[in-house]
C-alpha cells in the first residue's frame, strides 16, 4: 500500500513541478506559485495520512519576511512546513538538486535558493540572494543541523544561518517539529500515517552574540518536549 502512495505522490509532484515551470514567466511576485505549493504539500500530507497540529500560529506576522530556524528529522519536515506555516516560505537546498530534471528546475522557478556547500564563495552569494528575498517579504526555512537526525535527537546548530540573518536583518523564529521522525526516519522510503506537532515560537531579534545560536536551539528543544 505504501508503495502505491509513493507512486501517486511522485506522479502528482511531477505534474505540479511541470505546472510550476510553465507558470514561471507569468508568476509576478509568486502569486501563482504560493497557493500551488500549499495545495501540493497539503495533498501529499493527506495521501500519507499525516495530521498536523500547529501551535503558536499567532506568533507569525505574514506581512514581514523572517527566518524560520527548525530541527530536521525527516523529509516530511519540508512538506509539513510548506503546507502549514501560515506564511509564504521557501527552502534553501543543496545545489546538486538542480541537476535533477524537472524537480530542480521547478524549485528554481518557485523561488527556492540553491546553495553550494563545497564552494564557500558561491554559498555566500546564494545566502545573499536569499537575504534580498527576505527583505522583500519572503520567508525562509533553515535547518541549522545541516542534515536529518539519525536518532530523533537535535544535533548541533551550525553558524551559517548568521550570515543570512546579518544580511537580511530579519527576525529569527524557532520552529519545533515533533513526530516527523516517526513518520519517516532517515534511510526509510516508507511514510507512516500519524500525527505531527509543529510549534512556532516567538520571534527572536537577531543580535551579534555567540550565545544566540544556543538560545534558539534551547527554545526549539523546550518546545519539542512540550506535551
Amino acid at each position: 500500500m505504501w508503495l502505491i502512495k509513493n507512486f501517486v505522490v511522485v506522479l502528482y509532484s511531477l505534474i505540479v513541478a511541470i505546472i510550476s515551470i510553465l507558470i514561471y514567466p507569468f508568476d509576478y511576485r509568486s502569486k501563482l506559485s504560493n497557493p500551488l505549493m500549499k495545495i501540493w504539500t497539503n495533498a501529499v500530507l493527506f495521501i500519507y495520512g499525516i495530521k498536523v497540529t500547529v501551535r503558536g500560529a499567532e506568533n507569525v506576522d505574514p506581512a514581514r519576511g523572517k527566518i524560520y530556524i527548525s530541527n530536521h528529522a525527516s523529509y516530511i519536515d519540508i512538506f509539513v512546513q510548506l503546507a502549514k506555516l501560515p506564511d509564504n516560505v521557501r527552502m534553501i537546498y543543496k545545489k546538486e538538486i538542480n541537476k535533477v530534471p524537472v524537480l530542480g528546475w521547478a524549485m528554481y522557478c518557485a523561488g527556492f535558493v540553491a546553495i553550494d556547500r563545497v564552494n564557500i564563495r558561491d554559498a555566500m552569494k546564494s545566502l545573499d540572494k536569499a537575504a534580498q528575498r527576505v527583505k522583500k517579504g519572503l520567508s525562509v526555512v533553515i535547518y541549522p543541523e545541516g542534515t536529518r537526525t539519525k536518532d530523533g535527537s537535535i544535533g548541533e546548530f551550525k553558524r551559517g544561518m548568521f550570515f543570512l540573518a546579518e544580511k537580511s536583518k530579519a527576525d529569527l523564529v524557532p520552529v519545533s517539529l515533533k513526530g516527523t521522525f516517526e513518520r519517516m526516519p532517515i534511510g526509510s522510503a516508507r511514510v507512516r500515517p500519524g500525527e505531527v506537532i509543529m510549534t512556532i515560537g516567538k520571534p527572536v531579534q537577531y543580535r551579534k552574540d555567540k550565545e544566540l545560536l544556543n538560545d534558539i536551539r534551547n527554545i526549539v528543544m523546550e518546545n519539542l518536549n512540550q506535551k
